[in-house]
């Protein structure tokens, strides 16, 4: 991919320039997710949602393993 930077005065990356056809190829990946009808869907499931609970509040009180002690 011929990915050129766009940079500030310090020369800090602040933009990416992509050619078209790239970008084109991407924005279908992208339009081809209904975020709204699958978010409607995930909350619709309460027994996904309750599982998505549980694991938010394990996460707080740091119960479980690090993403990196788990096997792909």
């Amino acid at each position: 991919m011929n990915i050129q930077y766009v940079t500030d005065d310090k020369g800090n990356r602040v933009a990416v320039q992509i050619p078209l056809d790239q970008w084109e190829i991407i924005k279908a990946e992208i339009e081809s997710y209904d975020t709204d009808s699958e978010t409607a869907e995930i909350m619709a499931d309460q027994e996904l949602m309750s599982s998505i609970r549980r694991g938010r509040a394990q996460a707080k009180q740091r119960i479980g393993r690090r993403m990196e002690e788990i096997d792909a």
